[in-house]
C-alpha cells in the first residue's frame, strides 16, 4: 500500500474517531441529551430473479430482519423494535439502481402501549469505485404510518458510506459513513425538518463468495419533539447471504 493511501485511510478514520465521541452541539446545546447503549442485530438475504429467466438478472431482491435493543429501562436492556424489510430493485447500469420496499415495524415503547408501523420506501442507490475505495450513496424517501392512529410522517434520508479493503486479511474491509434524516411534514414521529443523524463505522468480512458479516458501531442522535434529545451508542452486527 502506498504512503499516500495510508495517509488518506488514516485521516478518514481519525476524523471519524473524533466524530464518534463528540455529540451534536451548536443549535442543540440548550437541549439536554440522554445517552444509552443499544444493539442492532440483523440477518440479510439477497439475490436476483435470473432463476425465472436469464434476462432478469438485473432485477434484484433483498429481505432483512433486524432486532433492536436499548438500555432505557431500570431492568437493563430490552427489545424495543423488530423490523422486517423487503425490497425489489432494478440495476440500471454498473453504478445506479432503483428500489422500492416495505418495512413492517413492531415497536415497544417504554411504559407505553406497543404498536405496529408500516413504512413503504423508495431508494436511489449509487455505487462508485475510486481506486481501492468504494463509495455508496443511498437516497431514500419513506412514509412512516402508525397502524393504530394512521399518523403519517414523510421522511427523506441521505446516506453516504465509504469502504476500503484492509491489507492484512483477504476479504476484510473497513467502512465509515453517515446518514441524515428529515421530516417534510408535521407529525408525531419527529420534528419537521432535521430529526436524526446516524454516524457509523466498522468492519466487513466476506467469509465466502456468498456469505459475509459486518460488525461495527453506530451513534444515533435523535432530536426529539419533546423532552430530552437522545444519543444511543449501538453495537451493529449483520450476517448476509447471497443466493
Amino acid at each position: 500500500m502506498s504512503k499516500n493511501k495510508t495517509k488518506i485511510i488514516g485521516g478518514v478514520f481519525t476524523l471519524l474517531g473524533s466524530a464518534l465521541f463528540v455529540q451534536p452541539t451548536a443549535s442543540f446545546a440548550d437541549t439536554p441529551t440522554d445517552n444509552m447503549f443499544g444493539v442492532w442485530g440483523s440477518l440479510t438475504l439477497q439475490g436476483d430473479f435470473k432463476f425465472l429467466s436469464p434476462g432478469y438478472d438485473k432485477f434484484k431482491w433483498q429481505v432483512m430482519n433486524q432486532s433492536r435493543t436499548r438500555e432505557d429501562s431500570p431492568d437493563g436492556s430490552r427489545l424495543t423494535e423488530n423490523l422486517l424489510f423487503s425490497q425489489v430493485g432494478y440495476q440500471m447500469n454498473e453504478n445506479a439502481s432503483l428500489w422500492i420496499g416495505y418495512v413492517h415495524d413492531w415497536i415497544h415503547p417504554l411504559d407505553k402501549p406497543s404498536y405496529n408501523e408500516s413504512r413503504p420506501y423508495q431508494d436511489f442507490v449509487w455505487k462508485q469505485s475510486m481506486g481501492d475505495f468504494k463509495l455508496m450513496s443511498r437516497t431514500r424517501m419513506e412514509e412512516r404510518i402508525n397502524q393504530t392512529t394512521s399518523d403519517t410522517g414523510y421522511r427523506p434520508r441521505q446516506l453516504l458510506q465509504i469502504s476500503h479493503p484492509l491489507p492484512f486479511m483477504k476479504g476484510l474491509s473497513a467502512y465509515v459513513g453517515d446518514e441524515v434524516l428529515f421530516y417534510v411534514n408535521q407529525n408525531k414521529f419527529g420534528k419537521q425538518g432535521f430529526s436524526e443523524n446516524r454516524i457509523f463505522s466498522g468492519l466487513s468480512y466476506q467469509i465466502t463468495e456468498k456469505m459475509g458479516m459486518d460488525l461495527g458501531y453506530m451513534g444515533q442522535y435523535v432530536d426529539n419533539i419533546a423532552g430530552n434529545n437522545l444519543f444511543t451508542h449501538n453495537l451493529q452486527a449483520n450476517i448476509s447471504y447471497k443466493f
